[in-house]
């Protein structure tokens, strides 16, 4: 953490690490949700990403710009998606959020954000089991275990009280690395599982977070009542539930035309002229302002269906500052 000099002013550096140590989830679900009811409410600022793709390296680069009058910030995500990085020994994501003052256009921040994404989605999925999933849910299973899977797993242990995970990932010993870590930082019981069917068939609440391009998650390993945050599929190419899930459940997405332009596990079913826009039950801002229900009952099956959005970042960047000026304070 520091300050430093640009164009004769002063702008504050979080590097990742202060991010980690200065913000906890529950500060990051309160910001989120607050931003998708702002979000539903028509009071955010935020065009679509723009992605530029590198065919030769195998990789996504996305700018995520957002404005929200009533937090005061503007901010834009630099954000890097590179799944041959495992190989490589690196993270697979990597990011930076710019950050100007809404009230004077001033850059006041710049922030290291590979932790803040995972966080603000964890947050996001966090608010949709908090309105989705049946409440004496108890098993969770995470398919891919790789840096999302933490957060994700903090995220929904926040809201429900989760008594068991079954973790599943194509290479065992990022579930194994996964398990340790989990019962280290929430004690939660993790059992690491050789197949999704396993884990999938036992689960309350299921998340996905993988850049699979075909489905992990198949209709007949999904029990009545279960509730999917689907994470990790943010293209039209990819997705993470095969076209059953689809059709059978309650679709909510963060945002429709994100949705529409980028969700594969919504397009491609589409696209096969077996469901249709009008199918998708709403958004998520819509449940939390009360405008449509959420679950209604406990045997449907709900789905959040979420390709990320820049609303999530401006607010997980809003509680990060609001705590940092807190710090100042004491």
């Amino acid at each position: 953490m520091f300050w430093y000099g640009w164009c004769g002013l002063l702008m504050l550096f979080l590097s990742d690490h202060d991010v980690e140590r200065m913000l906890d989830m529950k500060d990051v679900i309160e910001a989120v949700e607050e931003g998708f009811k702002l979000l539903a409410m028509g009071k955010v600022k935020a065009p679509l990403r723009s992605r530029v793709s590198s065919e030769r390296y195998n990789g996504d680069i996305l700018s995520m710009p957002c404005l929200i009058e009533d937090f005061k910030i503007y901010t834009n995500k630099i954000v890097s998606v590179y799944p041959e990085n495992v190989g490589r020994g690196i993270p697979t994501i990597h990011a930076v959020i710019i950050v100007a003052d809404a009230v004077k256009g001033v850059p006041v921040a710049l922030i290291e954000a590979r932790y803040l994404t995972a966080l603000r989605t964890g947050a996001a999925s966090a608010v949709a089991t908090k309105y989705l999933s049946r409440k004496d849910s108890k098993v969770l299973a995470v398919i891919g275990c790789g840096y999302q899977a933490r957060t994700q797993t903090i995220g929904v242990c926040e809201v429900r009280n989760i008594q068991k995970i079954v973790a599943y990932d194509v290479i065992v010993e990022k579930a194994v690395k996964y398990g340790e870590e989990i019962r280290e930082k929430i004690g939660v019981e993790v059992e690491v599982t050789d197949s999704a069917k396993k884990a999938i068939e036992e689960a309350d609440i299921i998340v996905t977070a993988t850049t699979s391009r075909e489905p992990v998650v198949k209709r007949e390993w999904i029990k009545p009542g279960t509730h999917i945050n689907a994470i990790g599929a943010y293209t039209p190419e990819m997705r993470e539930l095969d076209t059953e899930t689809i059709i059978d459940s309650k679709v909510v997405v963060d945002n429709m035309e994100a949705a529409l332009s980028e969700a594969g596990d919504i397009i491609i079913p589409i696209k096969e002229g077996r469901y249709s826009k009008d199918k998708i039950h709403g958004e998520l801002g819509e449940i939390l302002l009360g405008v449509k229900p959420g679950r209604t009952t406990s045997e449907e099956i709900t789905i959040f269906k979420s390709v990320g959005l820049a609303v999530q970042d401006n607010a997980a960047t809003y509680a990060l500052l609001k705590k940092y000026a807190r710090e100042l304070q004491v």
